[in-house]
């Protein structure tokens, strides 16, 4: 039987900074949302497949301000941090210890049975009000990428692949779904 990590109480809520007194090799993923800790088991291994299939397919059509990450971690507020399972952002702001909104240029998210509503609703939701303007979700039941770009606040629906992957916005990409799955 493996110890369990324990946690300091934040009767205020988590901020940012707190995030250093997760140990790094602590096997959950996590985030902060309004100062709660939400965390997660990490995600199978055919999840991660999608999203590093996917930066590996945008690494060569990006333009050279900017990187993809698996995942990124975006800070919207002290109290509000996400990790996109596939982040694209500027290569400048690799300086700072994590992205700002204004940073991103396209946010992923590779549906889990645990994390439905929060990938489909509330993720989209707060990208869009921080102003990402690409929004990418896959759905692996379905095997189908749904594009999205932002649109007077909210996302739009732009497309919805299930075999060949055409996308001119915010980058050239052309490709199969098949491509990303086991």
């Amino acid at each position: 039987m493996s110890a369990m990590t324990m946690l300091p109480l934040r009767p205020d809520g988590w901020t940012v900074d707190d995030l250093d007194l997760i140990p790094e090799d602590w096997p959950f993923r996590y985030e902060l949302v309004d100062g709660s800790l939400l965390v997660s088991p990490p995600p199978p291994n055919a999840h991660n497949l999608v999203a590093n299939s996917l930066a590996h397919l945008l690494h060569p059509v990006l333009d050279r301000k900017w990187v993809s990450l698996t995942p990124g971690g975006v800070e919207f507020g002290r109290c509000d941090w996400r990790q996109p399972d596939l982040l694209v952002m500027a290569r400048a702001a690799l300086s700072k210890k994590y992205a700002a909104p204004g940073d991103a240029l396209l946010a992923v998210e590779v549906m889990s049975p645990s994390s439905v509503g929060t990938d489909r609703l509330v993720k989209p939701h707060q990208y869009a009000a921080a102003g990402i303007v690409h929004f990418w979700r896959f759905e692996p039941v379905e095997a189908v990428l749904i594009t999205h770009v932002l649109d007077d606040g909210v996302y739009r629906e732009t497309a919805r692949y299930t075999d060949e992957v055409t996308i001119d916005e915010p980058v050239t990409l052309r490709f199969r779904v098949a491509d990303l799955l086991p």
